[in-house]
């Protein structure tokens, strides 16, 4: 089945509206854009595994397949992404993103922000506190 979605990687994943994501994320997303977010987060394919909500070997088994993402996993990837573009909006660099996603939070119990953010209701949490930072609220 070809591919819908026009992103070529995180860089392009820049969605203006939700109507966009929404079209975006039902195209699937090529894995390469996983293998991207797992580069940017440096993550282990363990965790790059969770945040797909797939076992590690289904992981690896898309990626030697070159497999087009499908409507869970790309609306996953979609969430971090969307969650990294704001922290890096917030923090002024994609490296000061990526740190800031990975070190444990006191605001989120000690817990790093990429941790929480694997459930719908904790990227909700992690946005929250992003626009906390963003708006100067002491967090």
């Amino acid at each position: 089945m070809p591919s819908t979605s026009t992103a070529a990687s995180v860089a392009d994943l820049h969605i203006a509206n939700d109507r966009e994501a929404d079209t975006e994320i039902r195209g699937g997303y090529p894995v390469r854009i996983a293998e991207e977010l797992q580069d940017v987060l440096a993550l282990t394919d363990a965790e790059m595994a969770d945040v797909l909500g797939r076992s590690r070997r289904t992981y690896t088994r898309y990626r030697r397949q070159d497999k087009q993402l499908g409507l869970p996993e790309s609306e996953r990837i979609f969430r971090y992404i969307r969650l990294l573009q704001r922290a890096e909006h917030v923090f002024g660099t994609a490296e000061k993103a990526a740190w800031w996603m990975k070190e444990p939070n006191p605001s989120l119990n000690g817990r790093p922000p990429f941790d929480v953010a694997l459930t719908a209701p904790g990227a909700a949490l992690v946005d929250d506190l992003l626009a906390g930072l963003e708006h100067g609220f002491p967090v």
